[in-house]
């Protein structure tokens, strides 16, 4: 028998099972990586370019290497999962062998078995005879070499001390090592593996191998689930020559390609200017676009920081030095990152077809939302099956080219970083440096992305650290990044100038320039620190008054409404607003001009809430519907809705994200209005405070900003300057707080401010155990996990996905959003663990019931069902969410 007489791939098809060849599978994911790794694709370019390679001879060498990837497949235990009921002659099952290690891991295990033995007898195309130190150093270099293609299954394997003897079986029908070794030596025939000798053997050659084994893991994996695809590769079982299969394994591949989107590179426009994105003749770009505009770019990868004011332009400025880095060569794509799911379904409507400016008519971009909770966007539902400007001449009954590429990529949030351009959270790219099965594919789809990174000052030490390390490899494999922020601390600036020059292989310089704005691009040499003008209409200057009683809070919110103004309190607790919306909503005049928003609703009702928000208060709302209008929220409206009041009260809080709350007022041109006032709420000042200062006012608030000298400095220089002036004293505002500040911090507040900077280390701490040392290459080691025991973000307690579920008039079970699309989804809300807790558990006689529906919905699975109507002590409202502890009606 010959290798042709094991099989790759099987699918049950009715009452038949049909199978492909192992061989043919082989040739068909290598074939798919041909063409991903074409001569003339810039990332090829750029990973020869780093190995000292022609781009021909890496093709070679790493696609023979591809059709290696299943050899672990000719083991007789996994033969043994299939035996033919046709007339497909395979080789028999052998019931000693039994398939208890996967196939990848196999692989490994028949390669470091025999490699030698084929490295001697000709099998690998090897031309010299090897010395013992010679054979020590190509050990070292394969040990980095293989684990991409043996891993090829989402994280790296390793061979351990498992015997081929276990698994691979010689007997009077085959011989699995030498059905293996045939196979191998036919292959090589087709494509020559062209081995590198002299590289192979310097240490500086397979130590930038290992840096890089990343990506070309990624590239392994995309093309195996390429390759994998029944309707791109039938399946054979014909003995032909692998040189002319190979041949069909290209044609078919080209195909699927072309299906999902990857036949090729979309080609990048040179910026023009931005009267060509818009169509407005009379656009004139602020100070920090038109830098964007006119910063020198360099030769190599490239950091930009934009610090500027709320309403600078600063995304817009971030997609010109985008669409630049494009023209240059600097990318293929980008992945614009932001905190959360809603700032991130913001900007995914905001960017809306401004992408396609970046690229050629005929080019057609894949542009994907990435976050856990997309399939709620309708935008996103919508652009994935919407047909394209080119597509016209498709039936209506056959997706199209591009329709098809966006539905593939949108199947798995793993796949969404493949999206040439690419919309969500910060989450998403972080998780391609922590050990999650795949994240080498994240780190393949971002190889040759613009990294964007919007409200960067926004994560907390954890993130950081995380975020630090994915710049420093972003830079080592070739790829640029901006971010965006408008209250960076300058020691934090100073950490990510740090984090790109260590990638780049550069001694960190620390900034030099206090200015604000600034744009600060670092690549080689010195950074350049380019101070900015500020247009007159983005200049704030906010008044600042205090408030010691939340009684004079709500005062000041009656008082604003009998003025025919509209106002927002921002609390820093869900129980505190509640609290405050309860006493203001029985004192309004109007009390459907009361609006409650916070995180504790389900997600219907929060989408709900979020619509009347901005019909009231966005951009649009008109004067007679903003009049009188009060928002009682938390931080949920600072971080995600395009709305502005005329007034505003916030519980203190530290400065970026006070600074960040007075941006909510005023920010869009109504014409004239009284000036905009910021009233905080915040303990009487004290000189010499004591540890409980703040708790005797805001205990809430306390509990959630633990570092009290934080807020007591807020107030401190807030008292000082009297009002946020922005941009002025940004520089001033941020630095009093996050500065050197002085050792004067009173002494009872000196135990949480050391307590809470030992918990950001000991948060630095944890994001470096948990994230994967790029360094060392895609090899196997212990932090390998499953994704749900490491997270992107670290939080005091886990959170659970509480299920709100109601009762028919029938008495049956029903989820909370009814019927419609995604209600599994829509009926959810996510609740600190102590919190949930606190619901009742549904009771057994619904068990059946809850079974039914867990049967419909799989998702449902890893939630937490509550049913309000029969919990004695919770309850859910639409108007108010979830409340905790007494069940009182409210007033």
């Amino acid at each position: 028998m010959t290798y042709y007489h094991y099989w790759g791939k099987a699918h049950a098809k009715g009452k038949s099972v049909e199978c492909h060849l192992l061989p043919y599978h082989s040739l068909d994911v290598a074939a798919v990586g041909w063409l991903l790794l074409s001569p003339d694709r810039p990332l090829t370019r750029r990973l020869a370019s780093q190995l000292s390679l022609e781009p021909e001879s890496l093709r070679n060498l790493l696609v023979f290497w591809l059709g290696l990837h299943d050899i672990g497949k000719f083991s007789r235990a996994f033969q043994g999962l299939f035996q033919p009921t046709s007339n497909v002659k395979l080789v028999p099952r052998v019931a000693q062998y039994v398939y208890t290690e996967r196939h990848d891991r196999l692989g490994d295990v028949i390669w470091e078995t025999k490699y030698l033995d084929w490295l001697e007898d000709g099998t690998l195309k090897w031309t010299t005879s090897l010395t013992r130190a010679e054979r020590k150093a190509l050990r070292a270099a394969f040990s980095v070499l293989s684990p991409p293609f043996f891993g090829h299954h989402g994280q790296p394997v390793s061979a351990g001390n498992i015997g081929i003897e276990r698994f691979f079986c010689r007997d009077e029908h085959a011989d699995d090592a030498e059905a293996t070794r045939q196979f191998i030596a036919d292959w090589a025939n087709v494509v020559p593996p062209e081995w590198p000798i002299e590289q192979l053997f310097s240490e500086e050659w397979v130590y930038a191998l290992q840096t890089l084994s990343w990506s070309i893991a990624g590239w392994a994996t995309l093309s195996d689930w390429l390759g994998s695809n029944q309707d791109h590769f039938p399946y054979l079982q014909e003995q032909l020559p692998l040189a002319d299969y190979w041949q069909i394994a290209l044609h078919n591949a080209e195909k699927a390609l072309e299906e999902t989107g990857f036949n090729k590179v979309s080609e990048p426009l040179p910026y023009a200017s931005m009267t060509d994105w818009f169509g407005k003749q009379s656009f004139t770009p602020t100070p920090l676009q038109h830098a964007a505009e006119t910063v020198a770019l360099t030769d190599v990868p490239q950091l930009f920081i934009l610090e500027d004011v709320t309403g600078s332009g600063k995304t817009e400025a971030a997609c010109i030095l985008t669409q630049r880095l494009l023209a240059a060569g600097h990318g293929d794509g980008l992945y614009f990152a932001l905190p959360t799911m809603a700032t991130s379904n913001a900007m995914y409507s905001r960017l809306g077809n401004l992408h396609r400016r970046f690229y050629t008519a005929e080019s057609i971009p894949s542009f994907v939302l990435a976050h856990g909770a997309r399939e709620l966007n309708d935008d996103f539902i919508a652009a994935v099956s919407a047909p394209q400007p080119t597509d016209l001449d498709y039936t209506a009954s056959e997706l199209s080219a591009t329709s098809r590429c966006n539905q593939w990529l949108a199947d798995s949030r793993k796949k969404a970083l493949l999206a040439e351009v690419g919309v969500g959270t910060i989450d998403q790219a972080l998780m391609a440096i922590l050990p999650f099965r795949h994240q080498s594919l994240r780190l393949y789809g971002l190889a040759r992305k613009v990294l964007v990174i919007d409200e960067v000052h926004a994560y907390d030490n954890y993130m950081q650290t995380l975020l630090s390390q994915l710049l420093s490899y972003h830079a080592r494999q070739g790829g640029s990044a901006i971010l965006l922020t408008a209250t960076l601390p300058r020691a934090m600036r100073s950490t990510l100038m740090a984090a790109w020059q260590t990638g780049l292989g550069l001694s960190p310089t620390k900034p030099q320039k206090e200015d604000f704005p600034l744009l600060t691009h670092v690549s080689e040499g010195q950074p350049l620190e380019l101070p900015l003008g500020s247009r007159k209409e983005v200049s704030r200057s906010v008044e600042v008054a205090w408030l010691t009683e939340e009684e004079q809070a709500i005062e000041a919110v009656l008082a604003a409404v009998e003025a025919g103004e509209c106002i927002a309190w921002v609390r820093n607790t869900v129980d505190d607003a509640i609290r405050a919306f309860e006493a203001i909503a029985a004192l309004h005049p109007d009390p459907e001009r009361c609006l409650l928003f916070h995180s504790r609703f389900a997600m219907v009702d929060r989408q709900r809430i979020e619509s009347q928000v901005i019909e009231r208060l966005g951009k649009g709302s008109t004067p007679e519907i903003r009049q009188g209008q009060v928002l009682i929220s938390t931080q949920v409206f600072q971080e995600s809705l395009d709305c502005d009041v005329d007034v505003m009260i916030s519980d203190i809080a530290p400065i970026d994200l006070l600074i960040q709350r007075a941006g909510r007022l005023q920010r869009h041109q109504r014409g004239e209005r009284c000036q905009p006032r910021l009233l905080v709420l915040a303990p009487p000042w004290a000189d010499d405070p004591d540890e409980h200062w703040l708790k005797r006012t805001l205990p809430g608030t306390q509990a959630v900003y633990r570092d009290t000298s934080l807020s007591w400095l807020t107030q401190g220089v807030l008292r000082r300057l009297e009002a946020i002036r922005m941009p002025e004293e940004a520089r001033d505002l941020i630095e009093g707080v996050y500065g050197s500040v002085p050792d004067d911090i009173p002494d009872a507040l000196q135990g949480a401010r050391y307590e809470q900077k030992g918990m950001q280390r000991t948060a630095g701490s944890m994001a470096n155990f948990n994230a994967l040392n790029l360094e060392e290459g895609y090899i196997k080691s212990d932090q390998w996990q499953e994704e749900q025991e490491i997270g992107t973000r670290l939080m005091d307690e886990p959170t659970i996905n509480v299920l709100l579920l109601l009762l028919t008039d029938d008495n049956e079970l029903s989820l909370w959003a009814g019927e419609r699309r995604h209600a599994d989804m829509l009926s959810q809300v996510k609740l600190r663990q102590s919190q949930a807790s606190k619901l009742a558990s549904l009771p057994y006689r619904y068990e059946s019931q809850w079974l039914t529906l867990q049967e419909r919905h799989k998702a449902l699975k890893y939630v937490q069902p509550w049913l309000p109507s029969d919990d004695p002590n919770c309850d859910y409202d639409t108007q108010w969410g979830v409340r905790l502890g007494s069940k009182e009606p409210a007033p």
